[in-house]
């Protein structure tokens, strides 16, 4: 940790610990690598001089490795795409996708044998299907359900089911309040996203009929807004529904 004098200047403080990598490289030898997660929040201080100061010190840096993560997409985009930006081309981008079922179908397994529990094949693939591979919302499901899953007792459907309830019931506040939030337009084109295979064709007259659109730039419309939203996410030619839960969430709640 890095302590910072209370009057000090925010340039001078904040140069100081951005040097520090570098220090501690020149001295010990090794590359040093620095994390910063949820890098898009520096947005919100309304200025890019935190950006400009960033670009300006570690641009001299060849010991240091530098690793910028966010959630919100759209937000890290902008900062390193927008030419505009500070940080403009400081990098390479590398989108982290879904982690595979063949990959959690083992892991998963193993967890719950670890703790004298089991959870079949098919019941791992119904987890992967509702989260998407996603790792944050595949492991958050699987620790409820192991919290349910008494000590040499199975889980089965129902107690995927029950576990999927537990996780709603948690969320249905802000669910329904962010819902409450959206358009017509929006939430329309939402039920025919949760409702469809991954990869539909959100353009396509098929989808804009079936869920009550009207044009297709009345879809585009909802997915721009959406979009800056953080709500859907996109994927290849389509999108899907960036919180897993809310997808199921939409599903159980919401008619068709």
């Amino acid at each position: 940790t890095f302590g910072v004098a209370r009057h000090a200047p925010l340039g001078a403080a904040l140069e100081e610990v951005l040097e520090t990598p570098a220090r501690i490289a020149a001295k010990d030898g090794p590359r040093v690598a620095v994390v910063f997660d949820e890098f898009q929040q520096i947005l919100e201080y309304g200025n890019d001089q935190v950006e400009r100061k960033l670009r300006s010190v570690i641009q001299h840096h060849d010991k240091v490795s530098y690793i910028f993560l966010g959630s919100r997409k759209h937000l890290i985009q902008k900062m390193v795409l927008d030419r505009k930006r500070p940080l403009f081309g400081a990098g390479g981008r590398y989108p982290l996708g879904p982690i595979a079922e063949e990959h959690w179908q083992p892991f998963i397994h193993r967890r719950f044998l670890d703790a004298d529990k089991r959870i079949e094949e098919g019941q791992i693939h119904q987890v992967c299907e509702m989260t998407q591979g996603h790792p944050f919302y595949t492991q958050h499901l699987c620790h409820v359900l192991w919290e349910l899953c008494e000590p040499n007792a199975v889980v089965s459907e129902k107690t995927i089911a029950t576990a999927v309830k537990v996780l709603l019931d948690r969320e249905s506040y802000a669910y329904t309040s962010l819902w409450e939030s959206l358009t017509l337009s929006q939430k329309r084109f939402l039920k025919g996203l949760a409702a469809e295979a991954s990869g539909v064709k959100v353009y396509a007259g098929e989808f804009v009929s079936r869920h009550g659109l009207s044009s297709a730039s009345n879809a585009q419309r909802a997915v721009q807004a959406l979009l800056s939203k953080d709500i859907i996410d996109r994927e290849g030619d389509s999108f899907l529904i960036t919180d897993r839960f809310f997808r199921l969430w939409i599903q159980s709640v919401q008619s068709p």
